[in-house]
């Protein structure tokens, strides 16, 4: 049986000490992980390498780690970005959703949550196109049918989109912005009913008893399904 090629990672993060324990505990779970110590770092390790994946400190020494999101967006749209910070304000991380990033994790964290978090971007980086299986729940995209341990699941045409969207970026947060953006494609939905329709959802996956995830929200963000 042919190996599985690892896959590679860009951490740019300054302090030496977090910086060299993430080292050894990625590469522990078989990365291959490049490390810089800056921005200007990060920059020069993205220009000439290929990554699956960007673990990426917000506050670096020589500028912004936002600064290099911007930069990998502008080329990359496929790639995840996950921001570590110790800045979790509404502005700090709308600014860096709406500049590309995937996902934030909060300074201290343990590194099995990081982990745990790269570890799911790089399952969804390819979602799959035919069925999509989420804690016992089946999601058929090209019926529009749900099922769950085999019984169907009834859903309108709304319920099913919010329910598809969140089914393939599993434990990411998702703005307001960006579900509207998916939703409305004929003019017909509006932020107020945003909260309208995931209520009904909720109501519906708990009365099929599905709690295996929860779509919690955000508060001044957005929402992220969360796998139990």
């Amino acid at each position: 049986m042919k190996a599985l090629e690892p896959k590679h990672l860009l951490l740019v993060e300054d302090d030496p000490i977090l910086g060299e324990g993430l080292l050894i505990s990625f590469r522990l779970e078989g990365y291959q992980i490049h490390w810089g110590r800056s921005l200007e770092e990060g920059k020069k390790l993205f220009a000439e390498n290929t990554f699956d994946l960007i673990v990426l400190d917000i506050g670096l020494p020589d500028g912004p780690g936002t600064e290099l999101c911007r930069l990998i967006r502008e080329t990359n749209q496929e790639v995840g970005i996950i921001f570590l910070t110790a800045q979790t304000d509404e502005e700090t991380v709308v600014k860096g959703l709406e500049l590309g990033a995937n996902d934030f994790v909060k300074k201290p964290f343990s590194h099995r949550e990081l982990m745990a978090r790269a570890k799911v971007h790089l399952r969804t980086k390819h979602p799959p196109s035919k069925e999509i299986n989420l804690g016992g729940l089946l999601i058929l995209p090209e019926k529009r049918q749900v099922f769950f341990e085999g019984n169907e699941i009834s859903v309108n045409r709304r319920q099913f989109d919010i329910l598809t969207y969140f089914a393939t970026h599993p434990d990411q947060i998702i703005t307001r912005d960006q579900l509207l953006s998916h939703l409305d494609n004929d003019g017909a939905i509006f932020d107020r009913t945003i909260d309208s329709h995931l209520s009904q959802l909720r109501k519906i996956l708990k009365t099929n008893s599905v709690t295996s995830f929860q779509i919690n929200s955000i508060y001044g963000i957005g929402y992220r399904l969360e796998i139990s």
